[in-house]
């Protein structure tokens, strides 16, 4: 194994300097730019002095009298009545920043007046529509959509709402692109029904408007699902879905004097992933059986024969119902509804807390038993509760079993309560010019903003400064801050503490790392037992791991190392031992 010498300081802590503040970029930030509408303001220097000593803002809008300033606000909010060019000033005086001023020059302008035109509406769940705002030479464009749309051209390929920021100020108008994917219109087969029976005709649509009508009347009925009645008749409906047109079907529906048996499916179910369920349709004088189905989504497919048997396999989610033939006379009819859970799972993680905060967890998975238990108990209305939320009002270890159709899930995690950060920085340090000094924080939280606006968990530093940090958690926030000072070192003699003299090249010899400002330099190893195996006067030149040309075993070797340092002509005189490594 290969194992090259380093040397790595290594420093738990956080930091700010004055100088490091200054290497930082500040700007300032506004909502809009339209003229009329409230703007607020912001900057990016509150990040680093989140309490400033002083603030004030200059809005450049000597118009507005005593409205042009704001004192001690962090976000202030400014009305522009007229459009044109303001300059935009903010003073900070922060202890560990110092004072800060930042300018910015704005154009505020008019909302550029437009119209898109009626809402569209096209046929098809997918598709594209070209929507034109104002084209506005060297204008910025920003579309409220979820694109990257830079210009006055969108292509709308989703149903919603649409409009457009041109020069930060929003278009007059909006425009409503529907997509309307094509009915699968379909009211089944021809019925006779049992006395007493009933049954809903549905013909629902996506974006539609429906008319019904009964042997030719108009029932001025227009809900996407119908009621049926005895004595029944020819069914029409008319259904309209913008973009795409009209579409008609019909059924005949009728009623027989045989009075109905009692008949149903059971309640609507869910089910567990890949979960099979077994659906029966047993009802007294059955003579036969006609399944159907339809996917959960409005616009899905019907299908009116998926079986013939007294039962039905489900494995997907959807609508299932059954007509079942009574005495070879009429039928009965009974529709439910199976969906699956999907791939939910209950997550808790471990957590802390402030002293007199309240947690709440939710496991709600949608009707079924739960039930929660904490140790140590809590309150006792919060004991086995069989809501699906859970309020934690002390530390403590917390379970939780979901019940829900005819899955189970269970989960637990540790709750413990901490008022503080406990932030911990390092002394202030010395090092020499080209040492690498890395700051690790220690505190209650991982959210570390650093003094130039990084986020991560250590910090590398380089040059001489006061570095910073600000630790939040839910308690609140803290900072700290370190002093670190990088000096030009004198040349000194400085030798590694292992070697691998394996002949790849890499640190093959152990010899001194800096061989500077000495003379009379000697150097003698011996070997554990006391015996002398090396010696040399060459502070260039270093052992190679053998003696005698023989390779020596891995172990530990005590060295002794004299010169005089010619600076100074002292005499320097050191001892240490080396790890041979192969």
């Amino acid at each position: 194994m290969k194992r090259l010498f380093k040397i790595l300081f290594f420093i738990s802590s956080l930091f700010i300097t004055e100088q490091a503040f200054s290497q930082m970029t500040y700007s300032i930030s506004y909502s809009s730019t339209c003229v009329g509408t409230a703007i607020q303001f912001n900057s990016n220097v509150f990040e680093t002095a989140p309490f400033p000593d002083s603030v004030k803002w200059n809005f450049g809008d000597t118009a507005s009298g005593m409205l042009n300033t704001a004192n001690g606000i962090l976000q202030p909010t400014h009305i522009y009545n007229l459009p044109g060019t303001y300059i935009v000033t903010l003073h900070v005086v922060d202890g560990g920043a110092g004072t800060i001023d930042l300018t910015d020059t704005i154009n505020f302008v008019l909302p550029v007046v437009h119209n898109f035109g009626p809402d569209v509406f096209l046929c098809g769940d997918t598709g594209t529509y070209i929507l034109n705002a104002p084209a506005i030479p060297n204008a910025t464009y920003e579309w409220n959509d979820d694109t990257a749309t830079l210009g006055p051209v969108l292509a709308v390929k989703e149903s919603g709402t649409y409009t457009v920021k041109i020069n930060g100020c929003q278009l007059t108008d909006t425009i409503g692109v529907f997509f309307s994917r094509e009915p699968e219109l379909n009211l089944g087969n021809n019925h006779i029904m049992c006395n007493g029976e009933q049954i809903t005709l549905d013909a629902s649509s996506e974006n539609a408007t429906y008319q019904w009508y009964l042997n030719g009347v108009n029932l001025n009925f227009s809900q996407s699902q119908l009621p049926v009645t005895a004595p029944g008749g020819n069914y029409v409906v008319q259904v309209n879905v913008p973009g795409c047109g009209n579409y008609t079907d019909s059924v005949n529906i009728s009623f027989s004097s045989y009075t109905a048996p009692s008949f149903s499916l059971g309640p609507d179910t869910l089910l567990c992933p890949k979960e099979t369920y077994l659906l029966q349709a047993h009802a007294n004088g059955a003579t036969s059986y006609v399944w159907g189905s339809k996917g959960l989504d409005i616009d899905d497919a019907v299908n009116n024969n998926i079986g013939t048997d007294s039962f039905l396999r489900i494995n997907n989610a959807g609508r299932y119902w059954a007509f079942v033939t009574i005495a070879k006379t009429c039928e009965v009819v009974d529709t439910t509804i199976v969906r699956y859970r999907g791939n939910k799972q209950l997550n808790f993680n471990d957590t802390a807390l402030c002293q007199g905060n309240t947690l709440i967890l939710d496991a709600d998975f949608g009707t079924g038993i739960y039930k929660w238990e904490a140790f140590p108990p809590q309150r006792d209305d919060q004991n086995n509760t069989n809501q699906s939320t859970y309020y934690i009002y002390s530390p403590g270890f917390f379970t939780v079993t979901a019940q829900v159709g005819h899955c189970i899930f269970k989960d637990s995690l540790n709750v413990v309560f901490n008022d503080t950060l406990q932030l911990a920085l390092p002394k202030d340090t010395t090092l020499c010019q080209g040492e690498t000094f890395i700051i690790t924080p220690t505190a209650n939280t991982t959210d570390y903003t650093w003094q130039d606006g990084s986020k991560t968990a250590t910090y590398t530093a380089l040059r001489t400064g006061m570095y910073s940090i600000i630790a939040k958690n839910g308690c609140g926030a803290d900072t700290a801050q370190m002093n670190i000072v990088f000096n030009p070192c004198p040349c000194a003699l400085l030798l590694p503490n292992t070697f691998t003299p394996n002949g790849d090249g890499l640190n093959d010899n152990f010899r001194p790392l800096h061989a500077c400002d000495m003379e009379n330099y000697s150097m003698t190893i011996f070997n554990r037992y006391g015996e002398k195996i090396y010696f040399s006067n060459n502070p260039l030149q270093g052992w190679d791991g053998k003696i005698k040309g023989s390779l020596l075993n891995m172990g530990t070797y005590v060295w002794f190392v004299s010169y005089i340092k010619t600076s100074t002509q002292e005499l320097i005189q050191k001892k240490g031992s080396i790890l041979l490594l192969r």
